[in-house]
């Protein structure tokens, strides 16, 4: 039995299509058409990198001053192996 590919496709072609494929095609299409859309404005966009820019001049400006370096262990900091050789004697 020989199949014949264009009496194949010409009987695809003539059968009726399933009506839920035409709710996937516009829920396809909706969501593109929302994706073009931009989700800010660029003056919102604008407005917030000001705020975010100025929030972060602030908060660092608070926290300038200087501090201690952290000695976790209690045995100061060592600055070079031979500091630790005195500290051992």
């Amino acid at each position: 039995m020989k199949v014949q590919i264009d009496d194949l496709l010409a009987r695809l072609g003539a059968a009726q299509t399933d009506p839920r494929l035409d709710l996937i095609e516009a829920a396809v299409l909706e969501g593109a058409e929302r994706a073009r859309q931009p989700a800010l404005s660029v003056p919102m966009l604008a407005g917030i990198a000001a705020i975010a820019m100025v929030s972060g001049a602030l908060v660092s400006g608070l926290g300038a001053a200087p501090r201690a370096p952290v000695d976790p262990l209690g045995q100061g900091l060592a600055l070079a192996p031979s500091t630790l050789l005195e500290r051992a004697l």
